[in-house]
């Protein structure tokens, strides 16, 4: 599913923000006017819970200004009748609880969320985020993203499976992390970026909540590549060395013929030296 940009949802927001309004506005106006006084009062809740989601921060101002709205047309359209501006009186303290306790929790939890937010893009790893059951990516920061050459938006939604290329270590990470929860060791994976680059990663589980997945990612590529020129370095001259070996044995071995036959010369021929002096000292005399 497309999500909406900044702008249209925005709009979005503010639309059914309105919406709410006016339809209990309207809802109070017809309930006062044909002396219904029993229901129109817990329409006010939803646009304060709905102010409270989309603009936290101004939920406290929004609850004053409607919550004024409510019992301004009390004291207009209510007749005078005194037990209706006295119920009125206390719904109005009963919605400004209800803004400025749900504001102040929805504000923690807005800075809170924002805070994390800086930590995972400031972070000097890739961050992802995805759904334990659905393998569905829900966040990810821009430095994983950059790594991959998409842009963010490209692939929040999309499967896991799009980047994550080796189907086997996926379900090995998967089925690791559904038992062991955060205890899940960390994974080296093969990632395909968007050009079809492979790239291999290691994932480390930093935090699981409830569906949530938060992983921190290495980029190892660099590394992996110089401990394969290393390796194959490495193999090169152990080549060049045993190849040497051999050739210095090849030659070793040679100069032992040689010698060994000279030395069988030798003794061949000495002896027949000594024989031929012998048998011509033997003629002089």
């Amino acid at each position: 599913m497309q999500r909406l940009s900044g702008e249209n949802e925005e709009i979005l927001q503010l639309f059914i923000l309105a919406a709410a309004c006016i339809g209990a506005i309207l809802t109070t106006i017809f309930s006062l006017t044909h002396g219904i006084f029993e229901v129109f009062s817990f329409l006010y809740i939803l646009p304060i819970i709905l102010c409270v989601y989309f603009y936290p921060k101004r939920a406290v101002f929004f609850t004053l200004a409607i919550s004024l709205t409510y019992i301004g047309q009390i004291y207009l359209l209510g007749s005078a009748n005194t037990s209706m501006i006295a119920a009125a009186t206390a719904w109005f303290a009963i919605f400004m609880i209800i803004g400025v306790v749900a504001s102040s929790y929805a504000n923690r939890m807005h800075d809170e969320r924002i805070r994390v937010r800086n930590i995972l893009e400031n972070s000097q790893d890739g961050i992802l985020c995805f759904d334990r059951e659905s393998l569905t990516i829900l966040e990810l920061n821009g430095k994983f993203s950059r790594w991959l050459r998409y842009d963010t938006e490209e692939l929040i939604g999309s499967e896991l499976s799009q980047i994550w290329c080796d189907s086997a270590e996926r379900e090995r990470f998967v089925a690791g992390i559904r038992k062991n929860g955060k205890d899940t060791s960390e994974t080296e994976g093969l990632f395909r970026a968007k050009d079809g680059t492979i790239l291999r990663f290691v994932l480390s589980v930093i935090l699981v909540s409830k569906n949530r997945v938060f992983c921190s990612i290495v980029d190892i590529t660099g590394s992996k590549i110089v401990d394969e020129e290393i390796r194959r370095t490495l193999e090169d001259l152990e080549a060049q060395v045993k190849a040497r070996t051999a050739h210095l044995e090849r030659i070793n071995e040679d100069l032992r013929r040689e010698i060994l036959e000279q030395r069988q010369y030798e003794q061949t021929l000495l002896p027949a030296q000594a024989d031929e002096n012998r048998a011509r000292g033997g003629e002089e005399k």
